[in-house]
């Protein structure tokens, strides 16, 4: 059983891992949350048979037969390090990356920490990261269920209806349960996109764990091919396994050794520069604002209680000082995310005005200097209106005084 252990840098974290093959073209597989290196076994074994191709498999830290440190550093930058060594390890110069779910985002950080080893980027089921990244509220009911239910046939029965689509769930020969802190910003997206490494984005259309829409995304922003399985759920590499090794064994193919730029090109640096002064939570300025606001409605609801004995019975039971109080704390979060918001549409558009880069839809995505509306650069209509409706909340509560 081959292990590597890493550097004191990496905590002296002990990985397992399996080679398959020994042919001259590399692949390493990176497993998702929870899961060890051997769930690959779709894949490991139709390159197996591939005389050409060498695959390697492993448990990421506090997985399987990996070691747990006992350290907070289970981040996907530290998770992708990890890889890195194994790559330099197995002494390996370039290789294809391909990542499912969490594996899929320590690609993405892979990627963005030694451009030149990667020779292609297969990104099964994933997302990179921000607000929109979170789970739907299926995800979110089963890791509930997950922890509460003791019955293990109900705890299986809602694993499948997570992890797998409607048609495998039909399927009785195929009903079996094989078993975040991550954030990539635009401008690290772009970086990806221009580093010329061939990237291909997986998605089945009935993922409940990690929403399509993330897998759209990162098609919109990377330019790239996007493979979408319609009656497919979170666990692509094993409903549609057939599928996705002719994806990988084409995509593979297509890509040999290439001398990959570990510096963004020229032409490009004002592109990044410009998204870098975008805002970078990941989700629409109105919604980022409105979260805020409530956020500061909750603060404000538990100060006011925390301060209540400082106050008279009368004054405890006055409705209005109780709505304005907590008012006053939502409306300046709002307002303080809402001013970020704007500050950095302006700023952003300023300096895309100043370097002549175009500013249009997705279908103008192709033009030299041109950035998407959507990354950030639109104009702040909504975050001006809710500028003004968080200041006239703020009057009218008329504690300022």
């Amino acid at each position: 059983m081959p292990y590597v252990t890493l550097p004191v840098s990496h905590q002296n974290v002990t990985l397992y891992y399996e080679v398959h093959g020994s042919g001259p073209i590399k692949i390493l597989f990176i497993m998702g949350l929870w899961t060890e290196g051997r769930s690959w076994k779709y894949q490991t074994d139709y390159f197996s048979t591939q005389s050409y191709y060498q695959c390697v498999t492993y448990d990421n830290r506090g997985c399987g037969r990996s070691s747990a440190p006992k350290t907070l550093e289970y981040t996907t930058t530290q998770m992708a390090k990890d890889a890195l060594t194994l790559i330099e390890h197995l002494h390996w110069n370039q290789c294809h990356v391909v990542g499912f779910s969490l594996g899929g985002m320590i690609a993405q950080e892979l990627a963005l920490l030694a451009p030149r080893k990667i020779l292609s980027l297969t990104l099964i089921a994933t997302h990179a990261g921000g607000l929109i990244s979170r789970p739907p509220f299926a995800a979110l009911r089963f890791f509930l269920q997950w922890f509460l239910i003791r019955n293990k046939d109900q705890l299986v029965k809602n694993m499948l209806r997570v992890f797998y689509g409607k048609k495998t769930l039909n399927d009785p020969e195929k009903r079996q349960a094989t078993v975040q802190r991550h954030y990539i910003s635009y401008s690290e997206l772009l970086k990806l996109r221009y580093s010329n490494i061939p990237c291909t984005i997986m998605v089945g259309a009935e993922d409940q764990i990690i929403h399509k829409v993330n897998s759209y995304m990162l098609q919109t922003i990377l330019g790239c091919k996007l493979v979408k399985f319609e009656l497919a759920g979170h666990d692509l590499i094993s409903e549609h396994a057939q599928e996705i090794n002719r994806e990988l064994l084409e995509l593979c193919e297509s890509n040999f050794a290439k001398n990959y730029s570990s510096h963004m090109p020229m032409k490009y640096e004002v592109e990044v520069q410009t998204l870098k002064l975008c805002c970078q939570h990941r989700i629409h300025c109105f919604t980022y604002s409105c979260i805020g606001f409530s956020k500061g409605l909750l603060i404000g609801l538990i100060l006011y209680f925390g301060l209540i004995q400082n106050l008279t019975v009368s004054e405890q039971m006055n409705a209005k000082l109780f709505t304005h109080c907590v008012m006053f704390i939502g409306c300046l979060s709002g307002l303080h995310r809402t001013v970020s918001c704007i500050f950095n549409a302006f700023q952003a558009r300023r300096f895309a005005q100043r370097h002549q880069v175009f500013l249009g839809p997705a279908a103008s995505s192709h033009i030299k200097n041109a950035l998407l509306n959507e990354c950030g650069l639109e104009f702040p209509t909504l975050s001006i209106i809710c500028f003004t409706s968080f200041l006239s909340l703020l009057w009218w509560t008329k504690l300022y005084a």
